[in-house]
């Protein structure tokens, strides 16, 4: 058996699956051999998906098309769910845009702090209860790069990162003792459907959503961190070495060069 499904149980449910990095991590953990449960709004895209992992590795995979911003999104997930036991929790879902904090929305910030920062602490506090019982189970967190940094005209996404960052990095500690490992994913301008819908582009040295899954699959059960990329690991590192004052201005200047659209 596969020693990777060995340490960490049969079935997996990534979150926003049905493009990008979640997509791959769905790619990825079925060439592995994990039975899988794919969340996301877009019925369509899951259904394809699924038939495509099913026939390419047989293995069972569960479409969950269902909204996460919604009310009952927990209820309607556990309810597809039913007795499976997820024992590999992915919570890749989130979205952000780039533009000037003043020229955003209250509602729509409120949304994406619901999505990257409410949704995947709820999901994690649901899911893990069953792995500590069985002493075996793995949590990734998309945390981002500009969790290293406040990064002006992406203001509120990146302190959502900050957020996904700092609880993945405290639950490696607490849940150790339970042999959960726990793992704060920090990729950098990744070539996704996300700059669309963010109003941004990859930036200057752009990783793919391949390259990234294999970084934090290989960093799960080593450290709490991970970031992927040599340029975006300078770039995350070289931040301890200068000022905050001049960390945020030469990141509100990088992110207005090589992010924002004109």
């Amino acid at each position: 058996m596969n020693q990777f499904k060995l340490k960490y149980g049969d079935w997996a449910l990534i979150t926003g699956a049905s493009a990008g990095i979640g997509e791959e991590f769905a790619n990825k953990l079925a060439s592995l051999g994990f039975n899988l449960v794919l969340a996301a709004r877009r019925k369509d895209r899951l259904s394809k998906l699924k038939d495509e992992l099913e026939k390419n590795y047989n293995v069972e995979v569960v479409a969950a098309p269902l909204d996460l911003l919604s009310e009952n999104y927990l209820k309607e997930l556990t309810q597809i769910i039913g007795d499976r036991h997820i024992s590999l929790l992915v919570n890749n879902a989130g979205f952000g845009y780039r533009g000037e904090f003043l020229d955003g929305s209250a509602y729509n910030d409120e949304k994406m702090i619901k999505l990257n920062c409410i949704v995947p602490t709820v999901l994690t506090h649901h899911f893990v209860k069953p792995m500590i019982e069985k002493r075996k189970g793995g949590i990734i967190f998309l945390a981002s790069l500009v969790a290293f940094q406040a990064t002006p005209t992406t203001t509120t996404y990146s302190a959502t990162k900050v957020f996904n960052a700092f609880l993945a990095e405290g639950l490696w500690y607490e849940l150790k003792k339970y042999n959960i490992d726990v793992l704060s994913l920090n990729p950098g301008g990744t070539i996704t459907e996300f700059q669309q819908v963010a109003n941004s582009t990859a930036g200057p040295m752009p990783r793919t959503a391949k390259q990234v899954v294999e970084t934090a699959l290989k960093a799960l059960g080593k450290k709490p961190s991970v970031v992927d990329g040599l340029y975006n690991k300078f770039l995350a590192v070289s931040t301890r070495f200068i000022s905050r004052r001049l960390t945020v201005s030469l990141a509100g200047k990088i992110s207005e060069l090589f992010y924002k659209k004109h």
